[in-house]
């Protein structure tokens, strides 16, 4: 009996060793595979920046981050775009371009197409010089083959044309014809219309077909106790100052120059020194007024250029103390003191200062005067209106 049970333990464990060996060549489960990385290329074949991309499931709602982020492609340009591991082909995929139109793709299988063309590329293409020949930079560039009732988005962008500098336009197009409109600085414009660029690929813009505005001229004089190095005169409705009148020359003391304003008799006025100071006068009317003198008080009055001798109008201060003169104040009696007439200037020994009056019925005035080490002289009561000379010692 015992034998018997010997002979089957080892039947049993014969007839089982296949079954364990095939156990043990049986290959572990594999691990599961993570999604591959999906990319795929947009290629911009238009003549427009594509400033946004969304890449979204199909007919999602929300289109998630701009692919694109800071980055912006430009015509003929490429971008490669990373969604990261993901186990979806379709998408819905939009673009916007520079000026604010979109286009949108629905269902573009990025795994079977890694390359999405926008635009067409085989329009063939221009590529048109524009030189701004004037003087004023040019702000904006707008090119149309439909006419002036579609001008399209701006071909500069965030980019200007400076006096003399050039742009380079890139078009894509079967069309030679178009209409081709500046905006300059100054909100001036100026349209070549049916330019055919096929023939011509080099356009310059000059000002010389925009109606020249009214010329007004305004006679500047110096009568500061210093140089002008700068002189700026804007209409009092620009928002900046434009050129120095000046350039390269100066206006010295007792000069004159005159400037030719266009546009407008209400102008604002700046002047700057060699050390840097500046002094501004707004909203002077130089139809009245074509002629301005530059001297303390200026900013604030019309200021009067009398001759040698002061026979009349206005008050002559003469310096005849031991030091300079910091310091000048002439207010109505009683009043504040107001604004110092010297301003950035001094007065110095045997100096003169001429002083007006703000209107014919304001010539009692008291006077104080500062040297440059703190003393003050007052003189109560003088007449600005007289033309006579007062010695401050």
């Amino acid at each position: 009996m015992a034998r018997f049970r010997t002979t089957l333990c080892g039947a049993l464990a014969f007839a089982a060793l296949p079954w364990l060996v095939a156990l043990a060549q049986t290959p572990a489960p594999a691990a599961p595979q993570p999604p591959p990385n999906r990319e795929f290329t947009v290629q911009n074949e238009t003549d427009l920046a594509l400033q946004n991309l969304y890449v979204f499931a199909p007919n999602a709602t929300d289109r998630g981050a701009d692919r694109f982020g800071a980055d912006v492609v430009a015509p003929s340009a490429n971008f490669r775009v990373r969604l990261g591991r993901t186990r979806d082909c379709v998408f819905d995929v939009a673009v916007v371009f520079q000026d604010g139109t979109e286009e949108l793709r629905r269902r573009v299988d990025i795994c079977r197409n890694q390359r999405l063309v926008f635009g067409d590329p085989s329009l063939p293409t221009l590529n048109v010089a524009v030189t701004n020949a004037s003087t004023v930079t040019l702000r904006e560039l707008y090119v149309s083959a439909r006419g002036p009732e579609a001008w399209g988005p701006d071909r500069l962008g965030a980019a200007v044309i400076e006096p003399a500098a050039n742009f380079s336009v890139r078009l894509r197009t079967r069309d030679c014809v178009f209409d081709i409109r500046a905006v300059y600085g100054d909100d001036r414009e100026e349209v070549k219309a049916r330019t055919d660029l096929c023939a011509n690929r080099a356009i310059s813009f000059d000002r010389s077909t925009i109606p020249r505005p009214p010329t007004f001229p305004l006679e500047m004089v110096n009568r500061h106790l210093a140089v002008v190095q700068e002189i700026y005169i804007s209409l009092s409705t620009d928002s900046d100052w434009g050129a120095d009148r000046l350039g390269t020359q100066l206006l010295p003391m007792g000069g004159t120059i005159t400037a030719a304003v266009e546009g407008g008799c209400e102008v604002d006025v700046r002047i700057v020194f060699p050390n840097g100071g500046a002094e501004e006068r707004r909203e002077v009317n130089i139809c009245d007024a074509p002629r301005l003198v530059f001297a303390p008080g200026w900013v604030v009055e019309a200021v009067i250029d009398n001759t040698p001798g002061m026979q009349s109008g206005g008050l002559r201060l003469r310096n005849l103390g031991p030091l300079p003169i910091v310091e000048v104040f002439a207010f109505a009696s009683g009043a504040a003191r107001g604004q110092d007439r010297l301003g950035a200037d001094t007065l110095p020994l045997d100096g003169t200062l001429e002083i007006t009056a703000p209107s014919p019925e304001a010539c009692a005035a008291d006077l104080v005067v500062v040297f440059r080490d703190g003393r003050e002289v007052s003189r109560a009561g003088v007449d600005l209106c007289t033309g006579q000379e007062i010695e401050i010692r």
